[in-house]
């Protein structure tokens, strides 16, 4: 009875196992557990979580500023004027004891050339920056993971597409051996070799898509963190129905999605900010300044009398509070500081103007590759159809005694090479479109039409 229950429940449990080694993965599950997942995004998130605290930072500038001091040793004691060295270190628990000074400082800026707001909007700008970038990455991520993800599809699909070949090499092979047997003249010996090749040439297609589909399913757990194997939906064989909206139209999309003129706008911005905090610097900064501090010696006894002129420098305690202004007069370097961040500005806007020159290149230059890649779907569809009618004509001729092996062949390695062609297609175009989405930063490039 206990062998049974325990055969149960180890059968549940490999039951269970491949069970979930054989839950098919969607597309949009794979891009929902990258953007939970991928190493490239974690990465981002702590570049955002850093640029908020320093957005935090320079919010609390204005929260007063503390330093303390402390220094303790060593100091002989006072002795009398007549004692030598000697006798102070042949005495020396008696003619040493020790001193102690301890400050604290602090600061409250109260005006500062209106510095303190310009460098938290600096800040906030890079903030912005830093969650644009993650957007980015985003976009590359999902990009990997299309990619890898049909690419996926593609062996599945190519694999399906070997063993349907193979089907007709072993019917090929029956057809000879009963024509062999039956010794029609229809046939050769010298055939068998034919079909050996053809057979042969599909056992290293199938290793090269193998390996292709392996290194597939790697590049897909990547990001995604799923576990080998993995089963994703099968390849849609079916036509691409659908256009491209006008190039006018996308290019629109790209010039309000495309990341990096987004964070050409911003450091445009953080630029300008710059030169103008370095113009500010010319003008000083106002601040309350205070200082506490304790000071105590055993070995220098305490002056009797303090006053303005004579204050004692080792024994003590006391505060004090001022006004302070703070302004750095360095005119000849400021002038030339002033001038580079003026310089870095204006080549930031250049740098803009000929960033949006090559996204409009590069937009089209993607635009033209994909729409050849949807017409190449159509003109490989009529291929393949032709290939298969090719295909199943030289079948039956062979079958009826009328063919030859070599029709039957080249008849074969044409289906395989036009329905891979299709599938290649296919793929080249879905791979192609997430690039052109990827490119325009926006996934909204169907028309409705």
């Amino acid at each position: 009875m206990l062998q049974k229950i325990a055969i149960t429940i180890a059968s549940f449990f490999t039951f269970g196992s491949l069970a979930y080694a054989q839950e098919v993965v969607t597309l949009e599950r794979a891009l929902e557990l990258a953007r939970e997942n991928s190493p490239q995004i974690h990465a981002q998130d702590y570049a955002i979580e850093a640029a908020e605290a320093q957005l935090s930072e320079a919010k609390y500038y204005w929260t007063p500023k503390f330093e303390f001091k402390s220094t303790f040793g060593p100091m002989p004691k006072e002795k009398d004027i007549t004692a030598s060295e000697d006798d102070i270190w042949d005495n020396f628990f008696d003619s040493w004891g020790f001193t102690t000074r301890n400050y604290l400082d602090f600061w409250f800026p109260i005006f500062t050339s209106t510095k303190v707001y310009h460098t938290h909007e600096l800040a906030k700008i890079g903030l912005d920056v830093e969650k644009l970038r993650k957007e980015n990455e985003i976009l590359n991520v999902e990009y990997d993971v299309s990619r890898a993800y049909i690419g996926l599809q593609l062996a599945n699909a190519a694999q399906d597409v070997i063993k349907e070949a193979e089907g007709y090499v072993e019917r090929i092979q029956n057809e000879y051996n009963k024509l062999m047997e039956s010794g029609s003249d229809a046939v050769k010996e010298t055939d068998q070799y034919r079909i050996d090749i053809a057979y042969s040439n599909l056992l290293r297609l199938k290793n090269e898509i193998a390996a292709k589909r392996d290194y597939a399913e790697h590049a897909l757990s990547v990001h995604t963190k799923l576990p080998l194997p993995i089963a994703v939906s099968e390849m849609n064989f079916d036509k691409e129905e659908i256009s491209l909206k006008p190039y006018e139209d996308v290019l629109a999309i790209a010039h309000e999605n495309r990341g990096d003129l987004k964070l050409l706008a911003q450091g445009e911005a953080a630029a300008d900010l710059q030169a103008k905090l370095e113009w500010l610097n010319w003008w000083p900064d106002f601040v309350i300044a205070g200082e506490v501090y304790y000071k105590f010696s055993n070995a220098v006894p305490k002056l009797e009398t303090e006053n303005f002129f004579l204050k004692d420098s080792y024994n003590g305690k006391g505060f004090a509070l001022g006004f302070m202004i703070k302004w750095n007069l360095d005119p000849v370097r400021q002038v030339f500081k002033v001038r580079q961040a003026d310089a870095k500005a204006e080549r930031m806007r250049a740098q803009r103007e000929l960033a949006i020159a090559g996204i409009d290149l590069e937009v089209s230059e993607q635009y033209q590759k994909t729409a050849n890649l949807l017409a190449n779907i159509e003109i490989t569809h009529k291929s393949r159809r032709s290939a298969k009618r090719f295909l199943t004509n030289e079948l039956m001729n062979y079958e009826a005694g009328d063919g030859d092996v070599n029709d039957m062949i080249s008849a074969l390695t044409t289906y395989i090479e036009q329905r891979s062609m299709y599938l290649q297609a296919l793929h080249d175009y879905r791979v192609g479109l997430v690039k052109l989405q990827k490119t325009v930063g926006s996934a909204d490039l169907i028309s409705n039409e």
